[in-house]
């Protein structure tokens, strides 16, 4: 959340790929900070590891609104397509989230699984090298932004906004924009942030606790021994049911297709008859035993998550506000989900201690519902909106001497 917001801010004040530098920095410096420096006992490496998860969230928080901006506004030989760039960017992220469990993989077979449930060793190796690994893109991204000198500073868009003189990207102007008798981009906001914020309560309180729920499929007894292997395997399966979502969602995302507002509103309908399934028989499947019906239907609810809402609640801010302001309102969105993202994952497990999985799974539809309503009534079909970006074929702005 502090990095979505005072990251976002520093790409209008000053300049998208100056605080991209800032944010990946950040990422590598935490990541590696959190396997290496790390030391001592009790409390104190907890501490410590919190210390560096913190730098490290403040880096990843500050590339949701960077990322976005940077790539609707990039020159694009391709001709992908603003939209389609914005897509692209985001749908990266499903690499990632299934690396996480192949990476486990990869541990659990060369150190050994016995090894790594039982001698300490194995297990400070094991942790360390998942935590320090996420270094890797990050040092990869900060080499692109820093080497490439075929690409330009900043973007065409940006830079004629600047020259222009109508802003200069300070908090005063990002006020000003919000205020007013003009309830335009309020309204904006409003439906950013909120769908994003239901989005991100629905996805990360399941996603974060997957494991935890599939070693109670799979290992009821708590033996542990052979399970550990199996759990990352398992999760490995269900993320992978992202790519065939991502691609769908890539092919309907333009204008060419349904549309950011008409995907989001099916996405989240299908979220929600997802969850309100589990919500159902989530209790007799597992009184059945039922678990290759249980993993069936988590498969299902991860399509439906990945589908849609999982790419258009980030596509929304950076084509909804004018660029002066753009970093800035694209990270107080992307702060909204990430606050809908705490209230899912601190609820999720007290809340299916107390209740049950399936009242838990009950909670999460309605926050689908409500996702639902939100982007009905205040996201606007940008397709239709006279200042809204072109998507299709995006205007390419007069080229400015740099600042």
């Amino acid at each position: 959340v502090v990095g979505q917001l005072l990251l976002g801010w520093f790409g209008d004040r000053f300049g998208r790929r100056p605080s991209m530098v800032i944010a990946m920095s950040l990422v590598v410096f935490g990541a590696l900070g959190s396997a290496v420096m790390t030391t001592g006992y009790g409390n104190w490496i907890w501490q410590s590891l919190v210390a560096w998860r913190f730098i490290l969230g403040i880096g990843v928080g500050g590339t949701y609104p960077l990322t976005a901006v940077m790539a609707g506004e990039m020159h694009d030989d391709r001709g992908l397509g603003r939209t389609r760039r914005v897509a692209l960017a985001v749908a990266v992220q499903i690499v990632g989230n299934i690396m996480a469990p192949v990476l486990m993989l990869a541990v659990l077979v060369l150190l050994g699984t016995d090894r790594v449930t039982e001698e300490p060793w194995a297990t400070e190796v094991g942790w360390r090298f998942l935590l320090g690994i996420g270094a890797l893109p990050g040092m990869f991204a900060l080499k692109e932004i820093l080497l490439n000198s075929g690409t330009e500073s900043e973007s065409n868009e940006y830079l004629d906004a600047r020259a222009s003189g109508g802003s200069s990207g300070k908090l005063k102007d990002v006020l000003d924009i919000l205020g007013g008798d003009n309830t335009q981009y309020r309204t904006r906001l409003i439906g950013a942030a909120g769908g994003w914020a239901c989005f991100d309560a629905c996805f990360f309180g399941v996603a974060i606790f997957l494991p935890h729920i599939v070693h109670d499929l799979i290992d009821k007894n708590d033996e542990a021994r052979g399970y550990l292997m199996l759990n990352a395997l398992v999760s490995a399966i269900i993320n992978c049911i992202a790519i065939p979502a991502a691609l769908l969602s890539f092919r309907l995302v333009g204008d060419d297709g349904l549309g950011r507002k008409n995907l989001q509103v099916l996405s989240f309908g299908l979220i929600c008859i997802a969850y309100a399934v589990l919500a159902i028989c989530f209790g007799s499947l597992r009184g059945f035993d039922a678990t290759t019906a249980i993993v069936a239907l988590f498969s299902a609810l991860f399509f439906c998550l990945n589908f849609g809402a999982g790419m258009t609640t980030y596509m929304l801010p950076q084509e909804s506000f004018p660029v002066e302001v753009r970093a800035s309102l694209n990270g107080v969105a992307a702060a909204a989900g990430k606050i809908g993202a705490i209230v899912g994952a601190s609820a999720f497990a007290p809340t299916a201690r107390v209740y049950g999985l399936g009242a838990t799974f009950g909670v999460c539809a309605v926050f689908a519902g409500v996702g639902l309503v939100v982007t009905l009534l205040f996201v606007p079909d940008m397709r239709k909106e006279e200042d809204g970006v072109n998507v299709l074929h995006p205007r390419e702005p007069e080229a400015h001497r740099r600042l």
